[in-house]
């Protein structure tokens, strides 16, 4: 038989036409997917590359700037997962200190064991370069009584006599303020030695989170701490309670920028582990 009028039968296109085509692409496809998913899985468990959602955070890069209490530097090294750090003096940042702090996710400006004025002194530069770098995104811990000093002067110390305090050399960065207390002499130069507890004031902050009080448990001794008494300049996440004499401190006072946060500790973060790796948790 011929077909009838309208022209010739269309052609059949074998194996079912463009569908199976294109499955039989696509199943030459997935063995090399299979390849590339298992090559990436493997490298980034053995830590050649980061895949994101896949990789856990990576420990931030942390810069002490001072010298860590020898209980905290043992605090600092167990906790390698959540950041790596390095001490640096203040006087290694002379140079460049933008481009040296552009390096780290984290700065902790730790002089609180130093004897001499000197030694809780940063210079102008290094002030405002950390004024920058936490305006621009980044992280900075205080801790007690370091950087109240200028360095500079002219009369033997080491200092400039006109600048104690932060807010000279670090304008509002640094969340506390030093007072004048009794004979006109500086609060944030006078440690005082206290045997108290710590309180969660600020029930949101993610540094308090299941904390309520430091020691936790009654059946532990009050805290044995140096603290200062400062203001507060941004949100108390807690505060000291004298356990001796009706007296309260700012413990942790937290000061958040459109994109950089500050943190300040009025009190050594070695005392309490687990507030101070709440705050690297939070931090990271």
């Amino acid at each position: 038989m011929y077909p009838e009028e309208g022209g010739a039968a269309p052609p059949i296109m074998e194996g079912g036409g463009m569908k199976s085509s294109l499955r039989r692409n696509l199943e030459g496809l997935i063995p090399l997917i299979l390849i590339i998913v298992i090559a990436a899985f493997l490298g980034a468990k053995f830590g050649l590359w980061t895949i994101p959602f896949l990789s856990g955070p990576e420990p931030m890069q942390v810069l002490v700037i001072g010298q860590p209490s020898p209980e905290l530097a043992v605090i600092l090294d167990q906790d390698r997962d959540l950041a790596w750090y390095r001490v640096k003096d203040p006087a290694a940042m002379s140079v460049n200190p933008s481009d040296q702090l552009a390096q780290y996710d984290l700065v902790i400006l730790d002089q609180h064991l130093g004897a001499s004025m000197y030694e809780k002194s940063v210079s102008r530069v290094l002030g405002e370069a950390l004024e920058n770098y936490v305006r621009t995104g980044g992280k900075l811990v205080t801790v007690m009584d370091s950087g109240i000093y200028r360095s500079g002067g002219i009369y033997g110390t080491g200092v400039a006599s006109d600048v104690v305090g932060w807010t000279a050399t670090f304008r509002d960065i640094v969340p506390a303020e030093c007072d004048i207390g009794k004979g006109e002499i500086p609060t944030c130069t006078m440690p005082i030695h206290i045997t108290g507890r710590i309180y969660r004031e600020d029930f949101d902050s993610k540094i308090m989170e299941g904390i309520e009080v430091a020691p936790a448990d009654i059946r532990y001794p009050p805290l044995s701490m140096i603290t200062f008494d400062i203001k507060p300049k941004g949100n108390q996440v807690a505060y000291i309670k004298n356990e001796v004499t009706p007296s309260y401190y700012p413990a942790v006072v937290e000061k958040t920028l459109v994109v950089g946060k500050s943190i300040y500790f009025n009190y050594d973060p070695a005392l309490t582990p687990g507030i101070w790796e709440n705050t690297l948790e939070y931090l990271r």
